[in-house]
């Protein structure tokens, strides 16, 4: 029954919202700002924006290549202690599990 009602409610509310939202507006013509009928100036080249002098830069100028050093051996590379993979934990013993009085005593365990 609750569940019933609260669709229709929600229907009732959703409806409303739909109704009002097409409502017939008339009159309302927006005024454009004057930022949209502006004109654009051309654009005019400079005489930098075409000098050679400055955009045929030497590529070389800017790149070098470097090199790596070569790739050597090292000791703790080839030391055994260094990559020894045996375990070194310690086994850990657990005591062995014992039935005590409280675990087999009828008055602990009734119902």
């Amino acid at each position: 029954m609750k569940t019933t009602i609260k669709q229709l409610v929600a229907l009732a509310i959703f409806s409303f919202i739909f109704l009002a939202g097409n409502v017939n507006a008339e009159g309302n013509k927006a005024i454009a700002s004057s930022l949209e009928t502006t004109t654009e100036t051309s654009l005019q080249l400079e005489n930098w924006m075409i000098n050679d002098a400055i955009w045929n830069t030497n590529t070389a100028m800017f790149v070098t290549e470097e090199s790596e050093a070569d790739l050597e051996m090292e000791n703790w590379m080839t030391d055994e202690s260094t990559w020894e993979v045996a375990p070194k934990l310690v086994l850990e013993t657990e005591d062995n599990l014992e039935l005590e009085n409280w675990m087999v005593d009828e008055n602990n365990w009734k119902i």
